[in-house]
């Protein structure tokens, strides 16, 4: 056997480890262990199971260790900590938010991302006594989208919360660390902006690029980067980290050709000045976890090119990640990861495994495999395919790798105003032309396609990067297409699909039938973009034939411009004044597919606060019945009472005001009876949603009580077999606290 694909067989256990449902014990893990062992004299291919198994077993302990140190699960509660000021703080204009190192009463040390809704400056480096409302890092569980679980144990975060008025200054700010340093820098580009406003949007990209300071962009500008798929170009990644190595080696290779000596061993002096430079940029940018693992990746690489094996793409390549894996196996949670060393392993594959081209053709074909892998990766992850991306990136990607990033460095290094207005003037200009593209530029939704298919999609991708194709480059194309415009199976006639989605503390619920699809609410701005959006891609609607907003709250309708960006034939509103071409939504009905629609609308005796103005919806499928309340206070659903008295009956009910005291009142409950009410909320929100009382209300009737925030979004169905059809996202490894069981 070749001992080399050991390597491989451990990296492979590492990252297995992570799709383990359960924690086998200690027995088991020694029992396979010993088992391997004493076939390995009699079986070669007992060394790789040895591998996986010790992989996988390395892969459990150290992340067993990070989660013993992460903020316990629970209600939020107040607490006094000691807390230092890690990072730059970041102003979205509603809070300002910063990476803190922070010491409970215990002296236990956690890493938290905290947030300040009063907008106070936090010096960086400062130390304070504060108290703070702190939580475990666990968001919304959607079909796809962000998970702020998974992103929080790749990040290094513990936990998150949010600061009260009370602080106490324990230490001043200020030094010669390194969140000094890019403090400084980020003070020296600002002072520029303020002198020339003109260029404000081009000094937050020099800003973006030199010290990782993302608020700096403003929102429109991020909404702009992502229908052209360039998002990763002003999020510092493996990308920026790689193009920066291969500036500084090639500056010391053009330094080489002017020295009257030459070192004996250039090449040496040429990858330890690449990885140093790497390693400068990811100072600068703050040393982030991303970052660390570029740093990693690249000084892994040069090693395996210093010791010979450059020759072989694959040996520097698995070489590489299990470094990479071996000091930091939390990076397998990390997208970047992948999308980093996925790229490089397109490249070597579609080189044959060697990388023995140079100039333009390599430039061609790594574009050519960057391509094709993101049809399948971006597909897959973000269920979205930004149909322009190749033509830009083709062109955006040299552009921002050797004139923007450069000169960004070089106007933080060497800040003269004169070398930061040249920046200024040309990431400016450049910001302009990617926002008009960015109107012009058309995305594809991705349905999330069965697992059978990925795999195919994959191997197709796979071979379609190879020079000769095997001679199956048409079949391939074909998979691939398959996999671009999959769809899922309709709905038979009569029958609805409902997915209460996992808005946090929102609403968002989407109800199918065989050909139409209607949108009852959008969630938060911040959920509707990175969980109900995607996750609409990926279930396969490509165009929404209504939206419900309603009433005008920002966590019913935050998200209206993101959600509308979809696309939607009818919008209706129960404040219309506040959406273009909306319509009231007064009483009606419709029938869709063979399932019947009615919009109702409480009595005249009714309340006359916003939330007894919002949109009550009710779905009717071969008589099983969804009710929809939205905010719906005790007066509003009295004055249903009135109007609809036993018409009402419904087997699902969506709790009004996610489960607050003020709504669900036991008349309500009573009148429509259902066998499930479902409360819409935020894991350990500050509002205790859904309350103990309407908790209480809920059992003393008998109803089986179901909450987005333990459990992750909910699927129904009506006129077609069992109503509950569990949890949108039924896997959950061992690692994830949410969905709870």
């Amino acid at each position: 056997m070749a001992w080399w694909f050991v390597l491989p067989a451990w990296v492979v256990g590492v990252v297995l480890s992570f799709a383990l449902p359960f924690v086998p014990s200690w027995w088991v893990w020694l029992a396979v262990i010993i088992g391997a062992l004493a076939l390995c004299r009699r079986f070669a291919v007992a060394w790789l199971a040895l591998a996986v198994c010790m992989g996988m077993a390395f892969g459990v302990w150290r992340t067993g260790l990070v989660l013993a140190g992460q903020w316990p699960a629970g209600e939020a509660t107040a607490k006094v900590l000691t807390v230092e000021v890690a990072d730059m703080p970041r102003d979205d204009g509603r809070r300002v938010q910063f990476a803190a190192r922070a010491w409970d009463d215990r002296g236990q040390a956690f890493d938290l991302m905290l947030s300040d809704y009063q907008r106070r400056d936090w010096a960086v480096g400062s130390r304070w006594s504060v108290s703070a409302r702190v939580k475990p890092v666990i968001g919304e569980v959607n079909v796809r989208g962000l998970n702020r679980e998974t992103w929080a144990l790749a990040n290094g975060i513990d936990g998150m919360g949010a600061l009260g008025r009370d602080r106490k200054l324990v230490r001043q700010g200020g030094g010669f660390g390194l969140a000094d340093m890019r403090d400084a820098v980020s003070r020296s580009w600002q002072r520029t902006a303020d002198k020339y406003p003109e260029f404000s949007d081009g000094i937050g990209l020099m800003r973006a690029l030199s010290i990782g300071e993302q608020s700096a962009l403003r929102p429109p500008l991020w909404q702009a980067f992502r229908p052209l798929g360039l998002t990763h170009l002003v999020s510092i990644s493996g990308l920026h980290v790689t193009m920066v190595a291969v500036l500084f080696a090639w500056l010391i290779k053009r330094i080489f050709r002017y020295l009257p000596w030459i070192p004996a061993k250039p090449r040496v002096w040429i990858l330890a000045g690449g990885v140093a430079g790497a390693l400068f940029y990811a100072l600068l940018a703050g040393f982030s976890v991303p970052t660390q693992r570029s740093v990693l990746m690249l000084a892994a690489f040069a090693w395996a090119w210093w010791r010979g094996s450059g020759g072989s793409g694959w040996t520097a390549w698995w070489q590489a990640l299990a470094v990479v894996l071996l000091l930091d196996p939390l990076a397998v949670l990390g997208v970047g990861t992948w999308l980093s060393f996925g790229l490089v392993a397109a490249l070597i594959w579609a080189s044959s495994g060697r990388l023995k081209e140079s100039g333009w053709r390599l430039a061609v074909r790594g574009q050519w495999a960057a391509t094709v892998l993101s049809v399948v990766l971006l597909g897959y992850l973000f269920a979205s395919l930004p149909l322009l991306s190749p033509l830009v990136n083709a062109l955006a990607i040299p552009w921002f790798s050797w004139v923007l990033t450069p000169l960004a460095l070089l106007g933080s290094v060497f800040p003269f105003e004169l070398v930061q207005l040249v920046a200024a003037f040309l990431a400016e200009y450049t910001l302009r032309g990617l926002v008009w593209l960015a109107t012009v530029s058309p995305e594809f939704a991705v349905a999330a396609a069965p697992m059978p298919l990925l795999v195919l999609a994959m191997m197709a991708a796979l071979l379609l990067l190879l020079p000769k194709g095997m001679g199956l480059k048409p079949w391939v194309c074909l998979v691939l297409l398959g996999f671009v415009f999959y769809r899922p199976a309709k709905l038979e006639e009569g029958v609805a699909r409902v997915t209460v989605m996992d808005a946090g503390q929102g609403l968002s619920v989407l109800i199918q039938t065989r050909n139409r699809n209607l949108l009852f609410d959008t969630g938060t701005e911040q959920v509707a973009q990175t969980g109900i959006v995607p996750s609409l891609n990926a279930m396969g609607v490509r165009r929404l034939d209504s939206l419900i907003l309603s009433h005008h709250d920002i966590d019913h309708d935050g998200g209206f411009q993101s959600v509308a960006a979809v696309g939607t034939d009818k919008l209706l509103a129960g404040q219309p004044e506040f959406y273009p071409n909306a319509e009231f939504c007064q009483e009606d009905k419709w029938q869709w597919d063979g399932v019947d629609f009615e919009l109702l609308r409480p009595s005249e005796n009714a309340g006359k606060e916003d939330n007894d103005q919002s949109c009550v919806l009710r779905v009717v499928a071969n008589g099983k019945a969804l009710l929809i309340t939205g905010d719906l206070g005790v007066k509003g659903e009295a004055g249903l009472i009135e109007k609809y008295g036993n018409a009402l009956y419904s087997q699902v009910l969506v709790l009004g005001h996610h489960g607050s005291s003020t709504a669900s009142s036991g008349s309500f409950l009573h009148t429509v009876s259902p066998q499930y009410a479902v409360a819409s909320s935020g894991y350990a929100n500050a509002y205790k949603h859904p309350t103990v009382a309407v908790q209480n209300r809920v059992r003393a009737h008998g109803i089986t009580l179901l909450r987005t925030d333990l459990s992750g979004a909910l699927v129904f169905a009506l006129g077609q077999g069992d109503i509950f059809q569990g949890r949108l996202k039924k896997d959950k490894f061992y690692w994830q606290k949410k969905p709870f069981e």
